[in-house]
């Protein structure tokens, strides 16, 4: 319990993750509701389509980047090694931080939709969208994680985390349609590399699912399953490779006689 709290309190205490997992996401939704408010015709369409987009920036935000320059820093100051001579196991504190960021994600999502629903027109979804994406909110978040985890462990330290998340976190978010410029008018083979990720399929198709319509699921989870198996196999090597010595780990500890 004491170790969940401490790892909670770095959540609530890291200035990037409460930038980029709150203000961040309902800031664009904002601006982009009111940026391109009158290019459309259905305006609640747009404000639901970008209130579902953007909550799926919240895991990019608060995992890719907050968590892996957090868990980076750790293991540059030593944190990770310190824990481990108190007799947390590597098992234990990477369970705890999983649990803690799915904490804090489910707060932030709390938080966001009723800033964004109570400051625009949100047509509540179908019983089966909402299901489904409340489903791949949290596997798409544990998926980020691990992959957030094996870039930090890769790097080992602040500087470098900072620098990859946050290039891995802006291409994601082109990529997927988040940053205003639609995925369906990107040159074909930026298209084909954007197909791969299962952020395209909710900012072209997922629309349509929420106002009660269908949708071609095949490519979807194909792109989720994908996506999964990438950063499960990083995370696997990377972790295979640090108990190997290949990579830099967390400092050795100093014993005195």
């Amino acid at each position: 319990m004491k170790l969940l709290k401490y790892e909670l309190l770095n959540l609530v205490s890291n200035v990037i993750t409460l930038i980029f997992g709150f203000a961040f996401p309902i800031g664009m939704v904002l601006l982009f509701s009111f940026a391109f408010a009158s290019e459309v015709e259905n305006v609640t369409e747009l404000h639901t389509t970008l209130f579902f987009q953007f909550a799926l920036t919240i895991p990019l935000a608060v995992l890719l980047i907050g968590h892996c320059v957090n868990y980076a820093g750790e293991l540059e100051s030593g944190a990770i090694m310190r824990l481990k001579l108190f007799g947390k196991s590597e098992r234990t504190m990477l369970a705890t931080k999983l649990l803690a960021n799915l904490i804090f994600l489910t707060v932030s999502l709390a938080i966001y939709t009723i800033i964004v629903v109570l400051a625009l027109d949100i047509t509540a979804p179908s019983v089966g969208a909402l299901f489904t994406f409340i489903i791949f909110f949290y596997l798409f978040s544990t998926i980020v994680f691990m992959l957030g985890h094996a870039l930090a462990t890769l790097v080992g330290q602040t500087g470098k985390a900072m620098g990859i998340a946050m290039a891995v976190y802006f291409t994601m978010m082109i990529l997927g349609g988040l940053m205003g410029v639609a995925p369906d008018i990107l040159p074909n083979g930026v298209r084909h590399i954007a197909m791969g990720i299962p952020l395209y399929y909710i900012s072209v198709y997922f629309a349509d699912f929420w106002f009660g319509g269908s949708m071609n699921w095949l490519p979807f989870i194909l792109s989720t399953v994908g996506f999964a198996m990438f950063a499960v196999g990083l995370f696997i090597l990377v972790l295979w490779l640090k108990k190997k010595g290949k990579i830099k780990g967390e400092p050795k500890p100093i014993y005195y006689d």
